[in-house]
């Protein structure tokens, strides 16, 4: 729990808001991106992450180079989130690694804990505004997820897909 806390600090140092009169937005960004730093497993080299963004632990999510991850992202990252390099994620995603059992039956005997199963995004994927990606899916490599796709299960390299679920629109040449 201390670290969970420690987690939420950092967030707030992140999510700062103030914008001191100095300040340009290369500044700016050089101060999230340090804190960012000290709170993810590992973030590579030109990676940027917008604000408002969210972590559960942030040493379960590990970012490849040249990764931009716009505003309003969560990552819910009860286990491993790798997102490989040069990924492009939109605003408002949602990438949840944690789940529940389905039946109300199977819950109350676990009294309501939680299991989590790793995503992998790999290399060159776009990830739509407000997409959701959903407990132990793979993303294949130059993958692209359209707008509000709601992915549960994985995706194989070099297509478009969207919907809810999300299944493959057409193959990307």
């Amino acid at each position: 729990m201390e670290y969970k806390l420690s987690t939420r600090r950092k967030l707030n140092e992140f999510n700062d808001v103030s914008i001191p009169e100095s300040s340009t937005l290369s500044s700016l960004n050089a101060r999230r991106m340090a804190v960012a730093r000290l709170m993810l497993g590992r973030v590579g080299k030109n990676a940027n992450i917008e604000q408002a963004f969210f972590v559960t632990w942030g040493c379960n999510t590990f970012i490849g180079d040249d990764v931009y991850i716009n505003r309003d992202v969560s990552i819910y990252d009860d286990s491993l989130v790798e997102i490989g390099d040069r990924v492009l994620i939109g605003p408002g995603v949602c990438i949840c690694t944690g789940t529940h059992a389905i039946d109300a039956k199977s819950r109350q005997e676990c009294e309501g804990t939680s299991s989590a199963q790793p995503i992998i995004i790999e290399a060159d994927c776009w990830i739509g505004a407000r997409a959701t990606i959903l407990p132990g899916v793979r993303i294949g490599r130059g993958t692209t997820i359209a707008a509000g796709a709601v992915v549960t299960r994985d995706s194989d390299s070099g297509c478009l897909a969207g919907g809810v679920p999300a299944k493959v629109i057409r193959r990307l040449e």
